[in-house]
């Protein structure tokens, strides 16, 4: 800056940028932990599904 208290357009974009990420952040500060249990959650019950079934096969055998 040149002292007249202006931002050139770069740092304004930037100064910009940082605010609503900051913002974004704050708004919601666990999502990237929800992000990451996420998967886990999906695992389990990808997991669960499949012993379900297997468990259903097993139980109806001899009904069929």
């Amino acid at each position: 800056t040149d002292g007249t208290g202006e931002l050139s357009e770069g740092e304004y974009d930037k100064a910009v940028g940082d605010l609503v990420n900051f913002l974004v952040y704050s708004g919601d500060p666990v999502q990237l932990e929800r992000h990451a249990l996420g998967w886990w959650v999906m695992g389990f019950l990808v997991l669960l599904t499949i012993v379900v079934v297997m468990l259903k096969k097993e139980y109806w055998r001899d009904v069929h």
